[in-house]
């Protein structure tokens, strides 16, 4: 047995043991980061001119300006010389705002408190990017799934899905998810290792904070809770368990705070409780130019509402049919600036509707990802400028984790190459994704 020596001594046991656990994650970590930066930092080569413009690792870092803000006892962007290019800002009163919830923002505030507002938002995302990557290994470690398993979908995840160019564009709107992702991830990984209900509801909040439809999440949060203990949440065993609904209210207890300080940052800023700044953005949009596919072909076509039933058909396109697009002059696809099929992006997302299992994870994932789309479906934009559908991010970890279930159900000679198969279209097509999103700017 090696020694690990310090100082010229053997290091004590838990030293050691400590060392051998922390290799795995630092090496996802390092070879995540170093692969999300070398793609990124690809844009340092471009020349000006031809398909791109000048690069933007500084524009719309509304979240740096925001810590900023925050760190001298203010929400008020105004002051912070903020940069013209960020069109997102709201003026109330004598003050300026950014319309984001802080959550993302909370998680800059000591870098921002070391180096200022010169602190890049880009490389950050990057970093909690290559974190999301760590903690999803720890999550498939708790989901007891195979090494093959793990072998694929960490950098599945972390290179073939809308995490890729999400993470290593990093500005306001995609930082943002990147944030909601791994705050997600802690909140599953507590309540999969049983914790106090409280904590899984903490992280569940921050992500709340970081991208507001993730609270939707909350009842299939509470699901899972009651389900450890009975077959069914309406059973009558279930409805008078003390033991379950003391857990159920500990949950919703730990969700309280954060519903009470997202009401408190909307009436400091905008005046009311539910004044979040983007039904005014949304106005101004639909003054000018609506972000759906569908107003360059259609200009006249009628302005659906900030929500809206009829805007689930540009989602649904956009998620599962919306095709590269072809240039002529050029014999090339390229990606829509509008988004992409995820058939196409991630193709091995596939395996989540192939799980034979029938278990409380699996309804809790489904469940969460339903509840979470609702909002998402219903919003008059489908992401703005893209690649592939970045609202995907909002329930990506349960997705994942019926991926994950789904590639364990399904092992044999065939589909084991199928899987492998899949993982590498997926990575080569954000490979592709990234590419084209550097060259054109986005």
């Amino acid at each position: 047995m090696s020694a690990i020596a310090l100082a010229g001594r053997e290091a004590p046991a838990w030293v050691a043991s400590l060392a051998r656990r922390a290799a795995v994650p630092l090496l996802i970590f390092a070879l995540v980061f170093a692969g999300y930066y070398i793609f990124r930092g690809y844009l340092n080569s471009i020349p000006e001119g031809h398909l791109s413009y000048s690069e933007p690792r500084n524009w719309y870092k509304d979240h740096v300006i925001l810590a900023d803000a925050i760190l001298h006892g203010s929400l008020d962007v105004g002051g912070a010389a903020f940069p013209d290019i960020s069109h997102d800002t709201l003026t109330s009163g004598a003050h300026k705002y950014v319309p984001f919830p802080p959550g993302p923002s909370f998680l800059l505030l000591p870098f921002v408190a070391i180096w200022g507002k010169s602190f890049s938002e880009v490389y950050f995302s990057m970093a909690v990017g290559a974190v999301d990557a760590v903690l999803f290994w720890y999550l498939l470690g708790l989901l007891n799934v195979g090494r093959t398993t793990k072998l694929l979908l960490v950098p599945f995840f972390a290179f073939g899905t809308v995490q890729f160019f999400t993470a290593t564009t990093g500005t306001a709107w995609h930082y943002a998810h990147v944030s909601a992702v791994f705050f997600l991830l802690l909140a599953i990984i507590f309540l999969l290792r049983r914790a106090s209900p409280v904590l899984p509801a903490i992280f569940l909040g921050f992500a709340f904070l970081s991208r507001e439809p993730t609270i939707m999440a909350a009842p299939a949060f509470a699901y899972w809770i009651v389900r450890q203990r009975h077959e069914s949440i309406f059973s009558r065993e279930a409805l008078l368990d003390r033991e379950s609904l003391f857990k159920a209210g500990l949950f919703a207890a730990g969700l309280v705070p954060f519903v009470a300080f997202w009401f408190w940052y909307n009436i400091t800023r905008f005046g009311g409780p539910l004044e979040t700044g983007y039904q005014t953005l949304y106005d101004s949009y639909t003054a000018g130019n609506l972000y759906s596919f569908y107003r360059p072909q259609f200009p006249d076509a009628p302005h659906f509402g900030q929500f809206d039933p009829r805007n689930i058909s540009l989602h649904l396109y956009t998620l599962f049919l919306m095709p590269p697009e072809f240039v002529p002059g050029w014999a090339v696809f390229r990606p829509s600036p509008y988004g992409l099929s995820v058939l196409l992006t991630s193709p091995a997302f596939v395996f989540a509707a192939f799980v034979k299992r029938m278990d409380v994870l699996k309804t809790t994932s489904w469940l969460a990802i339903g509840l979470i789309s609702i909002p998402l479906l219903l919003h008059f934009s489908q992401g703005w400028v893209q690649f592939g559908y970045r609202f995907l991010l909002d329930f990506a970890p349960f997705l994942l984790i019926l991926t994950a279930l789904g590639f364990e159900d399904n092992r044999s000679p065939t589909t084991n190459k199928l899987m492998i198969f899949l993982v590498a279209v997926s990575i080569v097509a954000n490979l592709w994704g990234r590419y084209w999103a550097t060259q054109l700017g986005w």
